[in-house]
């Protein structure tokens, strides 16, 4: 494996990593919203 595709697969996994924490705290900010709205 050659340093190009290395970096490559590093910034596709960067990438990947930063999207996956976006929906996570999407989600989690979505769901402390609508658990807020349901108990009180």
């Amino acid at each position: 494996m050659n340093q190009t595709s290395t970096s490559q697969t590093a910034r596709l996994v960067i990438s990947w990593l930063l999207v996956a924490i976006l929906l996570g705290y999407g989600i989690i900010e979505t769901l402390i919203t609508a658990a807020k709205l349901f108990t009180e």
